[in-house]
């Protein structure tokens, strides 16, 4: 048996390096695989498909965990267009108090808050006096996947009886974490000055 792998179809023609990246016309499959039946292409120009309106248009990355749940990540930069008005649900580029941040943004009876992608990050609530602004609504994001090279070393997975002699078991490692504020996050907002929270007394 050759140990050579069969082509299911014919490689695509090598890209000028002037010219656009080709697009190719069958989606890939992320379940199965199946064989592509044609390998059409036509050139995509990404400033095409990302950007509505150029003149309004303009780039930020992103940094900090606050919108995880919406797939942005540290180093993601976002695609924000300054002349789209924010409704209900939108992601949103804004400044508030001077700094500024990326979050999702509401509008209901209760006024206006931006609400965080991840329970750790309350809502930003506005009180009189605050100042709030919105620098435009993020239409797409780029995500960036780490080269062959840039990925470390799959860890191998102890056995039973190697946990089992580990001094240090699961049950012993979690105590390690109780207690532990969460790292802050560079985007975002920081709390009003309160009161002091006052320690438990020792039983």
């Amino acid at each position: 048996m050759s140990g050579k792998r069969e082509s299911l179809a014919p490689e695509p023609e090598p890209v000028p390096a002037d010219s656009n990246p080709p697009l190719m016309e069958s989606p890939v499959a992320a379940g199965f695989p199946s064989p592509a039946e044609q390998y059409a292409e036509m050139p995509l120009d990404l400033n095409e498909l990302l950007v509505r309106n150029p003149p309004a248009t303009y780039f930020v990355r992103a940094s900090g965990d606050s919108m995880i749940g919406a797939g942005i990540r540290t180093g993601d930069i976002l695609v924000v267009d300054r002349s789209l008005d924010a409704a209900d649900g939108s992601i949103v580029i804004a400044n508030v108090d001077g700094e500024f941040t990326v979050k999702f943004f509401r509008s209901g009876p209760d006024g206006v808050r931006l609400e965080a992608a991840n329970p750790r990050y309350r809502a930003i609530t506005f009180r009189e006096g605050m100042e709030f602004r919105l620098f435009g609504v993020v239409t797409a994001m780029i995500h960036q996947y780490p080269l062959p090279d840039e990925l470390a070393p799959v860890q191998p997975v102890p056995s039973p009886s190697e946990r089992s002699a580990d001094p240090f078991s699961e049950s012993q490692s979690h105590e390690q974490d109780t207690g532990l504020e969460p790292s802050p996050d560079p985007d975002a907002i920081p709390a009003a000055p309160g009161k002091k929270r006052r320690r438990p007394k020792k039983a």
